[in-house]
């Protein structure tokens, strides 16, 4: 009995055994899978935003002033055009100053002489250093005001019938003048006759004109 169940045994060993280790090797002979990771790299071209040409800087006598408007007690449409006025001649706007002055009609007068526009009279002065309208209306337009002969707001204080010697002296310290010119304005009895401007109680701007 002995000697038959040991082949048997022996049998079945070798059945069972090659069975494992097959499942074992076949594991680690199975070939694993291979992952491939792309990395794909964008160069951004930055885009430079256009340039567009400068505009040409507008320069007058005005340019660095370092001028406040005062307040005045003035009617509100004649206090809303002294404003705009006073801005555009600082801001050298020769065309806004134009477009002001003929809101209301075309009785506006800026010279004595020959021209049909304003901003361009202006500007011819100016850019000639001839004269410097842009400065003495921005100056003539914090001192105080007056009113003329018809009724209208006006400045400087010198441009009424009789002014005062602080009227003319006035002149003098805003550089609107030279002692000079007041001297002989007041020897020749004539009267003011430098740069001075209106404004109706309507707020029509009316003129800014020197001479007579």
């Amino acid at each position: 009995m002995r000697l038959l169940l040991a082949p048997a045994l022996v049998l079945a060993l070798a059945l069972v055994l090659p069975g494992c280790g097959s499942k074992d090797t076949d594991e680690a002979a199975a070939p694993q899978p291979v992952t491939v990771t792309e990395t794909e790299t964008v160069t951004e071209t930055e885009t430079e935003p256009e340039t567009l040409p400068a505009e040409p800087e507008v320069r007058c006598s005005t340019a660095g002033l370092r001028q406040t408007l005062p307040e005045q007690s003035l009617p509100p449409e004649v206090d809303e055009v002294r404003k705009r006025v006073f801005a555009a001649t600082v801001a050298c706007d020769y065309e806004t100053l134009e477009q002001i002055a003929l809101e209301e009609g075309a009785g506006f007068t800026f010279s004595y002489g020959g021209g049909t526009s304003a901003a361009e009279h202006w500007r011819m002065l100016e850019e000639s250093g001839a004269e410097e309208p842009m400065r003495i209306l921005a100056a003539i337009l914090t001192l105080p005001y007056t009113r003329n002969e018809s009724g209208s707001y006006a400045w400087p204080t010198a441009y009424q019938e009789a002014p005062s010697e602080a009227d003319w002296q006035a002149l003098v310290a805003a550089g609107i003048s030279t002692q000079e010119e007041v001297d002989s304005m007041k020897a020749g009895g004539s009267g003011y006759l430098g740069y001075r401007t209106a404004i109706t109680a309507d707020g029509d701007w009316q003129f800014f004109v020197a001479g007579d």
